[in-house]
């Protein structure tokens, strides 16, 4: 029987229903979508002391229960990403995504932000062709944690501002990403601290005073020819959880 006395939907099209004469319950309505505002994040973890690598870190390319190859293999859960294809969208979800952002996880050093954020660029693409490309420090996330203590020797960093209207938003020029149409957003770190400081590779004189008595004074390292490292556990590193996030409309099926 038809529902409410109704064979179409508010769209005009046609009420699925079975060959019986009743409603198709689970049925997908077609030229419908469940569209609403949503976002596609994945985090890339490096551990205290880490040294970066020269090859870029490619996020959104592992899902949810697959090894993650930054993290020890440790399995990626919903904590870490909401990806469930590697490197897509499954039909028939797509996304309108609005704006990028990174926010470094509550607890994180800013000896270690300083690092990514000074000596790190990202680059974002959809099939081949480069989308976006810069500086985390340009895409704030917009969201986080903000408050006081009377705690001695608490801190708490993030990028940008928790408002979620202090993003860079895209406006006209979103980006559309169909289903199985494979994107990326890689994250690069290309220069050492020799060439980054312009410093002699015997010598760390000329660093900056944070990165000398953080990483030079203390041993940790002994070449500026060195990528960016984070600070270690044994003089208070936490390592870096850098959540990079996807802003937008998710458009998926309707039943």
């Amino acid at each position: 029987m038809a529902y409410l006395g109704r064979t179409t939907t508010g769209q005009g099209t046609p009420i699925p229903m079975t060959p019986s004469g009743n409603i198709d319950i689970n049925a997908l309505v077609g030229q419908l979508v469940d569209q609403r505002k949503d976002y596609v994040y994945d985090t890339l973890t490096l551990a205290p002391g880490a040294t970066v690598t020269s090859q870029p870190y490619r996020m959104f390319q592992v899902p949810i229960g697959q090894p993650d190859p930054y993290n020890g293999s440790a399995t990626k859960t919903e904590l870490d990403t909401n990806m469930r294809s590697q490197g897509q969208f499954s039909a028939p979800y797509d996304f309108i995504m609005n704006n990028i952002g990174f926010y470094f996880l509550v607890g994180t050093d800013l000896f270690d932000i300083a690092t990514i954020c000074n000596m790190g660029w990202f680059e974002f693409k959809i099939l081949q062709k480069q989308m976006f490309l810069g500086h985390f420090q340009r895409h704030p996330a917009g969201m986080g944690i903000t408050g006081q203590t009377s705690a001695t020797a608490q801190q708490n960093w993030i990028n940008g501002e928790a408002d979620p209207k202090s993003v860079w938003w895209f406006g006209d020029w979103r980006k559309y990403i169909p289903p199985l149409t494979s994107f990326t957003l890689n994250i690069n770190f290309s220069e050492t601290y020799q060439l980054f400081y312009n410093a002699s590779t015997t010598t760390s004189a000329n660093l900056p005073a944070f990165v000398k008595s953080t990483l030079f004074d203390t041993g940790v390292l002994s070449s500026t020819a060195t990528l960016p490292t984070l600070k270690p556990a044994s003089i208070g590193g936490n390592g870096v959880k850098l959540l990079c996030i996807l802003n937008g409309i998710s458009n998926g099926p309707v039943q």
